[in-house]
């Protein structure tokens, strides 16, 4: 199967690296020629799909599935255009995103049907988070240690009354997807969302240990429940926070996430993208669910002046483009732009093991083999 992925930055880096997985020959379409996915994809082809480009369009209709891998609306909004003039079968709710990449719509609708979510300014106690309704992940996130600050935040932005601001929770950070149509969805292995001191994710682990048998039915109530709400025909995630024996939902975004799937993949052996496929093309799921039952972690290193780093995931949006490797620096996989002699380089690492200590131990050769070769 050929599945045109549009879009080469994080999400498309994902995408890219379980189409190949699940065997399917990935076209990834950009119209930056140094995207981090062109390195790993089966095919690239540089180009624009809001322009129509000829080599864009040969690519969308030769392939059996589209799937956008971007935010931009331009874009998206073209690629369901040609998808619904050309007959494509393109692999994206637009309905269902239209609502959640809205967090001022997506959080009328917590409010609404009573799904627990941290409190809103004025409501709820000091310090605060500030985010801009329109983007998702970390994008603007601004920490406000006061009420005095929140105000002066906010009368200092020309649009103000696109901003949300809830108060700050401490707590661990879980994901879960949830795919499915029409009331019948599927959810799968719940990771846990590491952040740096910028709020963007530098780290994903599964399985999550710490919540209890009762909390995993509850989030995966809770997500069957939103994705009804919105009446989901495809993949969307939840993000949640773990406070005081709560999930209070953060947010949630009805497109393939980065960063979590893989980690799905690698710790249950569920490829979350050939789930899409199969909604997609035939409405329903084709295989039996299974969870191998690894552990897994998921991180983000980079060299920089002569230092290695942890840091989210946003860096890896500037890297060159990526190459696959089994065994670099002890990973068991990682997506880089290394080379032998660089001086700087970005790069995704991925290790898993039959149990907790077998993976921990990868985790830390890999830290050790990093600085050991490199500093």
């Amino acid at each position: 199967m050929k599945i045109a992925i549009i879009g080469g930055k994080l999400q498309g880096t994902e995408a890219v690296y379980l189409a190949r997985e699940a065997g399917m020959e990935s076209i990834l379409i950009d119209r930056n020629p140094q995207a981090p996915a062109a390195g790993i994809c089966d095919r690239f082809v540089c180009g624009d799909v809001v322009a129509r480009e000829p080599q864009v369009m040969a690519a969308m209709k030769e392939a059996d599935l589209v799937l956008p891998t971007n935010e931009n609306w331009q874009l998206l909004q073209a690629i369901r255009e040609i998808g619904e003039e050309e007959g494509l079968t393109v692999a994206f709710d637009f309905n269902a995103y239209a609502v959640t990449a809205s967090k001022l719509q997506s959080d009328r609708l917590f409010r609404h049907n009573h799904i627990p979510s941290p409190l809103y300014y004025p409501q709820g106690k000091a310090p605060y988070i500030a985010k801009p309704s329109g983007e998702s992940g970390s994008v603007g996130v601004t920490f406000l240690e006061t009420d005095l600050q929140v105000e002066d935040f906010l009368a200092n932005q020309s649009d103000s009354d696109q901003w949300i601001v809830q108060e700050y929770l401490e707590g661990p950070s879980y994901s879960l997807e949830v795919i499915g149509s029409e009331q019948h969805y599927r959810t799968y292995t719940v990771t846990q969302i590491h952040m740096d001191k910028v709020y963007d994710c530098c780290k994903v682990t599964a399985p999550c240990p710490q919540l209890t048998g009762e909390e995993l039915e509850r989030f995966a109530k809770i997500a069957c429940s939103l994705a009804e709400l919105i009446e989901l025909r495809g993949i969307m995630d939840v993000e949640v926070i773990h406070q005081g024996g709560l999930l209070k939902v953060l947010e949630i975004d009805a497109r393939l996430p980065s960063q979590t799937p893989i980690a799905v993949y690698h710790a249950s052996g569920v490829n979350l993208l050939a789930e899409l496929a199969d909604i997609a093309l035939w409405g329903r799921f084709q295989r039996k669910q299974e969870n191998e039952g690894r552990w897994c972690a998921y991180e983000h290193y980079k060299l920089e002046e002569g230092r290695i780093i942890q840091e989210g995931e946003h860096m890896m949006s500037q890297a060159r483009p990526l190459a696959r490797s089994e065994g670099l620096f002890g990973s068991d996989v990682a997506l880089s732009d290394y080379f032998p002699g660089c001086g700087e380089f970005k790069g995704i690492f991925v290790n898993w093991g039959e149990d907790e200590d077998g993976l921990e131990q990868k985790r830390q050769k890999l830290k050790a083999d990093l600085k050991g070769q490199l500093l």
